[in-house]
């Protein structure tokens, strides 16, 4: 099936709230200490639990830190992405 019209090639990202009650269940539990945004991607990072990650590192199984932003981050779990602001 095509995607519908003006859909984004991306995934939809969602807030922790729209996600399905059994994923919010599920989510390992994860605090934000702190985090660095650059242009520069590879200088990007986000202290999540005490420890730095960076985008594409895995935190615990099946939970990705997918993308960092200005005031947010964005993981993927289970087939989903949702944005952690910060």
């Amino acid at each position: 099936a095509a995607a519908p019209a003006g859909a984004a090639s991306e995934p939809r990202i969602y807030a922790v709230a729209e996600l399905p009650e059994a994923i919010r269940r599920d989510l390992p539990r994860i605090a934000i200490n702190g985090s660095s945004y650059s242009g520069d991607a590879a200088s990007r990072m986000v202290m999540v639990n005490g420890q730095v990650f960076h985008e594409g590192d895995q935190l615990s199984a099946g939970l990705v830190l997918d993308r960092i932003r200005r005031r947010s981050a964005v993981f993927a779990y289970k087939g989903y992405r949702y944005e952690v602001m910060f």
